[in-house]
């Protein structure tokens, strides 16, 4: 071999090694940024798992009374909503996790958890900032708890260090999640939730405040001859249009089951209603005083129960058919009786949870488990 070939090889070897060596950079900058990019969605799920699971853990305390602890709730309803149980226990629950190997920092400011109102129609802010001094307008605004978890500079361990800047040049990567919570009004409930006694939807107008969602609080110390507390919540009577008037009334009801028999209620008042029911499904108004009935419910004298709404201010002695149902409704029962007035007394409550409940409806004191929003 001539030396003009020789020279000719070896300049292609060479050019080959500066290919490869080309290559082989340009495969190890794809591996790297592959594995960057892996990163970065590992860690973002990371970061909405903490915010999603913070945001639910608050809005879980919002109708509860606080616990022993500092930043726990117990399982008794609270008579308001518990604002700050609920900031706490998001809070607590934000230690409890970790984000890239790290456990997510108390003190360093990569948090902020709000509460107040979200509007679940617009997807935003009731008033346009989460408040607790707001007063819902609509049946869209529900009580919420938002947190946002970030991971940046003097946050959470940083930003995301990023291969491809350690070997190219560029910067980190921060991030953040946001999660909201709310808890709703039902406008479904399972089976099982309610006794079978419906309530005319205009007695809220006298005993609830939709302002506030709460129950209006007795300003005299007598009602009809029930005796009151005042700055507690009124208590009223509940007892069929013949023996009450049209408006201060409620009926016995089978649901979706016509049936009058006094013996089909007293076991709907054992068990609860037999199939789910949602707002707008028809629910049958029987007849009668069925004074049995009021003995049987007797053994809900002083719980909480849930009780369909319906919109009949006429009186529903005079309905004789089903109707539909506008709303579920928190109840507490103070006392039955069967003798003279055969009626339910009690007064309206903020606060009861429903297992099961779903949906959006109007705001009468009953909540859905919470969910997320956002």
């Amino acid at each position: 071999m001539n030396k003009h070939n020789t020279s000719a090889c070896r300049r292609q070897q060479g050019a080959y090694l500066v290919m490869f060596g080309g290559l082989l950079l340009l495969l190890t900058g794809f591996a790297v940024l592959a594995i960057d990019i892996g990163r970065i969605f590992i860690v973002r799920s990371e970061l909405q798992n903490v915010a999603d699971a913070a945001a639910l853990s608050g809005a879980n305390c919002l109708t509860r009374q606080s616990g022993l602890g500092t930043t726990d709730c117990s399982t008794a309803m609270a008579t308001t909503l518990n604002w700050t149980q609920a900031t706490a226990n998001a809070q607590a629950q934000l230690s409890q996790n970790q984000v890239d190997n790290r456990s997510i920092s108390s003190s360093d400011g990569g948090h902020v958890i709000t509460a107040g109102y979200w509007n679940l129609l617009t997807r935003s802010a009731s008033g346009g900032s989460l408040s607790t001094t707001f007063s819902p307008l609509t049946t869209y605004d529900k009580p919420a708890i938002s947190v946002k978890v970030s991971k940046g500079t003097g946050q959470n361990g940083g930003p995301i260090v990023m291969l491809t800047r350690l070997m190219f040049g560029g910067s980190d990567v921060p991030m953040s999640a946001t999660a909201v919570a709310v808890i709703s009004s039902p406008g479904s409930v399972i089976s099982g939730s309610l006794i079978p006694m419906v309530i005319n939807q205009c007695l809220f107008n006298t005993y609830w405040n939709s302002s506030t969602n709460m129950p209006y609080n007795a300003t005299a110390t007598t009602l009809a001859g029930v005796p009151q507390v005042i700055g507690t919540p009124w208590v009223f009577r509940i007892g069929s249009s013949y023996h009450y008037g049209s408006c201060d009334s409620g009926q016995w009801t089978s649901f979706g089951v016509n049936s009058n028999a006094a013996s089909y209620v007293a076991g709907l008042i054992t068990n609860g209603n037999s199939t789910a029911l949602s707002i707008g499904d028809a629910t049958y108004i029987q007849s009668g005083t069925k004074t049995s009935n009021y003995n049987d419910l007797q053994i809900d004298i002083g719980k909480d129960v849930l009780v369909p709404v319906v919109n009949y201010p006429t009186g529903l002695d005079s309905v004789g058919t089903s109707i539909p149902i506008v709303a579920f409704a928190m109840f507490h029962i103070t006392d039955v009786q069967d003798g003279s007035g055969k009626y339910m007394e009690g007064y309206f409550k903020n606060g009861l949870s429903v297992g099961g409940s779903s949906g959006i409806g109007p705001s009468y004191g009953s909540y859905t488990p919470p969910r997320l929003a956002y």
